[in-house]
């Protein structure tokens, strides 16, 4: 059972306000319900009204109400057409790429509608590459960065033709006679410019002083890798987005297409889909179950995006915006008497600095999920404790592994908690914490959060 020696003031156990105490910080700063499911009052509920910002943790939100939006075996659609016409192996026309929102769209699945328009016959492409994205409105989700880093892939923007994260990832490996680079996916639109020097320092991070400096073009791009890299040193490899999303996808689907053995005669272009198309190829993607194991668990962004802009879109928006998905979650929650007060999804998946909510209300919708049809497919896309995810290597020597199953969240200033724990009576707890503070994204905000989760285990026999 949950420990007695509750701090009157703040709701707080005294092992947690022993933390805030050390380390100067202010528990005005920390919002958290801690409750048994089912249970009228919570045995924690410290400034649950006020509302914070609760970095990954809004991906919560964005799953829970897709699931039931949207249903476990809901798929996308990707499809390859043309108002051309096909003499022998050769396609008179243009080929166009229609995006239907697929969030893992990743290189292999790709390939495979390359592959299936070859194997429809089609060797030769005469016409451009067009490449229809207007599913979703690019103009309400092309954000800036939130720390300036457009390179990195945790900021890569949302698109209704998603491919692999619009990720290129640079290895660096020494070799006897100089240093190779190469990258992944192969793209006919980056070129790379090898500058990179080798040298006999040891192989630590310091050793490995590489830089990466891109010179954007019209048409093409190009990286030049440069710095020094030891001898006998193992690879280092860099995931970045570097390519707009254009030139990214024609490149990697012009060398896929080489790759197969066909050629492509033209450019590519931005446009919507003529009346008059007839469909070459289609690709359904993976369910939503596996799609919302991959955004909780690993706390991917871009695709928690995507996923917000397909409840839109599902909903019959034909050029979805998030302002619209969170008007359709709101309405969700009212309509199943949700209380999610001071709500507000800017992306769906935390990135930002105005997305708000607070932890009652956060409390209230994992409550409310555990009596939904889908939660079972809910909870198996939480992170587990000491097992998978985001938190595969945190809060050892709490419970036995399974017990703990929570969304992460962090930015600089924020740090978030939300999901359940199951403690040896079998009962289950909701869990929220909601940290923004100087100090929260430090390693004494994971301390607080190891303190909070502690206290449902504490007087409980080990299994």
């Amino acid at each position: 059972m949950l420990s007695v020696s509750l701090a009157a003031a703040s709701g707080l156990p005294d092992s947690v306000e022993q933390v805030l105490r050390s380390g100067a910080l202010s528990p005005d700063n920390l919002s958290v319900v801690m409750r048994r499911v089912g249970s009228e009052k919570s045995e924690i509920h410290h400034n649950a009204s006020v509302p914070r910002n609760p970095a990954s943790a809004m991906k919560v939100v964005t799953t829970a109400a897709a699931l039931q939006l949207l249903g476990p075996q809901f798929q996308w659609r990707t499809d390859a057409l043309t108002n051309g016409r096909i003499v022998g192996n050769t396609l008179e026309g243009d080929l166009i790429l229609r995006g239907g929102g697929d969030p893992w769209l990743v290189i292999e699945r790709f390939w495979l509608l390359a592959k299936k328009l070859r194997d429809a016959g089609i060797a030769h492409i005469r016409g451009d590459v067009i490449i229809d994205d207007t599913l979703f409105n690019r103009g309400a989700i092309e954000t800036p960065a939130i720390d300036g880093k457009a390179t990195r892939t945790y900021n890569t923007s949302p698109n209704a033709l998603l491919v692999n994260f619009g990720a290129t990832v640079i290895t660096v490996d020494a070799e006897p006679q100089g240093v190779r680079i190469s990258v992944d996916p192969p793209t006919t639109t980056l070129k790379i410019n090898n500058a990179v020097t080798l040298n006999n320092d040891d192989c630590t991070t310091k050793g490995r002083r590489i830089t990466l400096n891109l010179q954007r073009g019209k048409k093409d791009s190009t990286l030049t890798v440069g710095g020094f890299f030891p001898r006998g040193c193992g690879a280092s490899s860099y995931s970045r987005t570097l390519l707009p999303h254009g030139p990214y996808v024609y490149g990697v689907f012009a060398g896929l297409w080489q790759q197969l053995g066909g050629t492509l005669a033209g450019d590519w272009r931005y446009g919507p889909s003529p009346s008059n198309t007839r469909t070459l190829a289609q690709l359904e993607s993976t369910t939503l179950t596996e799609v919302i194991r991959y955004i909780n668990k690993f706390s991917n962004n871009v695709m928690a995006r995507n996923l917000l802009l397909s409840i839109a879109s599902e909903a019959g928006a034909t050029s979805a915006t998030p302002a619209q998905a969170e008007r359709l979650i709101k309405a969700w929650l009212a309509e199943n008497s949700i209380t999610m007060p001071q709500l507000h999804i800017d992306n769906g998946a935390g990135l930002s600095r105005e997305a708000r909510l607070t932890a009652e209300g956060l409390a209230n919708l994992l409550e409310s999920a555990v009596a939904m049809p889908y939660w079972p497919e809910f909870l198996g896309s939480l992170p587990i404790a000491t097992v998978d995810g985001s938190l595969r290597k945190r809060f050892h020597n709490i419970t036995e592994p399974g017990r703990l199953r929570l969304k992460t969240g962090l930015l600089k200033n924020v740090r978030a908690l939300a999901g359940y724990a199951i403690d040896r009576s079998g009962d289950i707890w909701v869990v929220v914490i909601l940290h923004n503070d100087p100090r929260a994204s430090q390693a004494i905000g994971i301390e607080i959060q190891h303190q909070l989760l502690e206290s449902i285990f504490e007087g409980q026999p080990s299994s």
